[in-house]
């Protein structure tokens, strides 16, 4: 998540992360649907808030 939020490209976070660009993409989504963001920036907004929480 740190890395999306970071504005890596998928290519970058899997490099990385040493995973296929598909499993990122993959996981992406998962993400964005959990967190129930219909974007990629909602989902920097959604962590924004909740990283103020900690």
């Amino acid at each position: 998540m740190r890395l999306v939020v970071r504005g890596l490209l998928n290519k970058q976070i899997a490099a990385a992360l040493r995973v296929s660009e598909v499993t990122v993409k993959v996981r992406r989504s998962q993400v964005m649907r959990k967190m129930q963001a219909g974007t990629l920036a909602g989902l920097i907004r959604i962590s924004d808030r909740l990283s103020g929480c900690f």
